[in-house]
């Protein structure tokens, strides 16, 4: 007899399936499980990523805004009048950037600033408009503090300004001593024209704000005023002319006329304090140095050689190649205080009103010939490139005379030497600049 047994290969399959299907579960799940923790990771990851490029990015624009500002400022004390809303004046009775917010003392050359200026409400600054892509300004004068416009953008880059004596701007004791020609500059930076956060007084740590100061030099239109009323480094001979040459004032040495060639004494009238020998000087060994060339002279007197005192931000170019007035010369002086006028061409003054006054001269530097053909008053310093000076007509200067060449020509004008009007002129005109090594970035 033979016994037969069922299979049971199909239910150890099924079994075994059932094995196979928990395995998978498992590791399925396995693999969600880190899977998660890899998206949950990689997740705060993108957010300290948002968060961290957020906070630099508003830390960029708050410091960008306030290095604009710095440099906006820079711009505009080496420009012309302007009014309010901080855009050129061609109106005299507005006063330049520089006027607004600096006063310099005229013989010392120490730069003060008012208590409005320092801790306001006279404070400069600007606001970015993104609709029109431009910066809305304001330059408060004297009794104003308020901006005409606010920005209602939550997101409007600004920046403020104020001014500080420079032993004012240090909190160390004893505070440096006082440099004549420099100030501070402290510019705050913000993501939103807010009051507070642009404030140099009070400022809470819930506004992202960026900070720059800065020590700002006049680079002065003259940096070794002449000693005599007329100075030549060549010869001096106006061709029998009346021409008078005063130079007796207090402090002054003195001198009439300083040349480094010879000097024709007719029809020329020399002033001074007694005695009355010694106010002329011939064949000055200074002046007459062959290594004296024309560029190291002028150097000598402005500091730097011409190609660069002519590009200076505080230098105003006027094309006299058709000769320049009294009108145009004046019209150049009266729109920019402070700055220095290179008179590219010839200049004949035709009469009027004075060029510059005795409380603010003016730095007359022309490429050609400086004449007159009709009586006519400056203060200030004059100077003439002209290889030979061909003066002419009748006039007043006073302050200082300086040609590069020789001094010829006609004219019956004169020249009045002036300490205090060359030491203003020092003084009050040239350019801001950086001093190097003074900006930081932080408060």
């Amino acid at each position: 007899m033979i016994l037969m047994r069922t299979p049971r290969a199909p239910r150890a399959l099924h079994h075994r399936n059932r094995q196979h299907g928990a395995a998978a579960l498992i590791v399925v799940m396995v693999l969600f499980f880190l899977i998660s923790l890899v998206a949950a990771y990689s997740s705060r990851n993108i957010i300290f990523e948002q968060r961290t490029s957020a906070n630099q990015y508003t830390s960029t624009a708050s410091l960008e805004a306030a290095n604009a500002g710095l440099e906006w400022a820079l711009g505009l004390l080496n420009g012309s009048r302007i009014d309010d809303s901080c855009t050129p004046s061609s109106s005299v009775s507005t006063a330049s950037f520089r006027e607004r917010y600096l006063s310099v003392d005229p013989t010392s050359g120490i730069i003060s600033v008012s208590t409005a200026v320092r801790d306001g409400p006279q404070w400069p600054g600007c606001w970015h408009d993104r609709a029109s892509n431009q910066w809305v300004c304001h330059c408060p004068g004297s009794g104003t503090s308020s901006i005409a416009t606010t920005p209602s953008d939550p997101f409007a880059p600004s920046f403020r300004i104020r001014f500080i004596q420079l032993d004012e701007a240090f909190t160390v004791t004893p505070a440096p001593t006082t440099r004549p020609g420099i100030v501070a500059i402290e510019v705050n930076g913000c993501t939103s024209w807010n009051s507070e956060c642009l404030d140099f007084k009070s400022y809470t740590k819930d506004w992202c704000r960026g900070t720059v100061c800065a020590q700002l030099a006049l680079s002065s239109g003259v940096k070794s005023p002449p000693v005599a009323a007329i100075t030549a480094r060549g010869s001096v001979d106006f061709g029998g002319a009346a021409v008078t040459a005063a130079s007796g004032e207090t402090g002054s040495h003195g001198l009439a006329v300083v040349s480094g060639g010879t000097v024709n004494p007719t029809g020329l009238t020399t002033l001074g304090p007694p005695p009355s020998t010694g106010h002329v000087v011939e064949n000055d060994p200074g002046l007459s140095d062959p290594l004296l060339t024309p560029e190291r002279m002028f150097a000598a007197s402005f500091g730097v050689w011409p190609s660069t005192y002519v590009e200076q931000p505080g230098a105003v170019k006027v094309d006299c190649s058709g000769t320049c007035d009294s009108a145009v010369v004046r019209s150049a002086v009266d729109a920019n205080p402070g700055r220095v006028l290179v008179l590219q061409g010839d200049v004949l003054l035709d009469g009027g009103a004075s060029i510059g006054t005795a409380n603010d001269p003016v730095v007359l530097m022309a490429t050609g010939n400086f004449g007159f053909s009709s009586s006519t008053d400056v203060y200030g310093l004059v100077y003439s490139r002209a290889s030979t000076w061909a003066t002419s007509g009748s006039g007043n200067i006073f302050g200082a005379l300086v040609a590069e060449g020789s001094i010829g020509g006609t004219g019956g004008f004169s020249v009045g030497y002036s300490k205090e009007i060359l030491d203003r002129a020092r003084w009050s005109t040239g350019s801001f600049v950086l001093v190097p090594g003074s900006w930081k970035d932080f408060p």
